[in-house]
């Protein structure tokens, strides 16, 4: 019957430090962003028969703020559209 009690004390025990564990704080990690002011000729993704290829010339429509928009917007639709 003693074996029984420390059994349970010791199952019971286990379970609420696991509980407690899911519910402890994590440390966050700074966000980073991938996207870079670059210039046409640095984003990757050229090929070698048509390099920066970009025959709507978006790149021209404005600075580098406008090309790393165009960027992430590019990405952010590609990841949408696998879905």
């Amino acid at each position: 019957y003693q074996f029984i009690n420390t059994m349970k004390s010791a199952i019971i025990t286990s379970i609420l430090i696991g509980s407690a564990a899911a519910f402890a704080p994590v440390p966050q990690n700074k966000a980073v962003s991938t996207v870079a002011k670059a210039s046409l000729e640095d984003i990757g993704g050229a090929t070698s028969p048509a390099k920066n290829f970009d025959p709507l010339r978006l790149a021209q429509l404005g600075g580098d703020d406008t090309l790393a928009w165009f960027r992430a917007a590019e990405l952010k639709h590609s990841r949408v559209a696998m879905l």
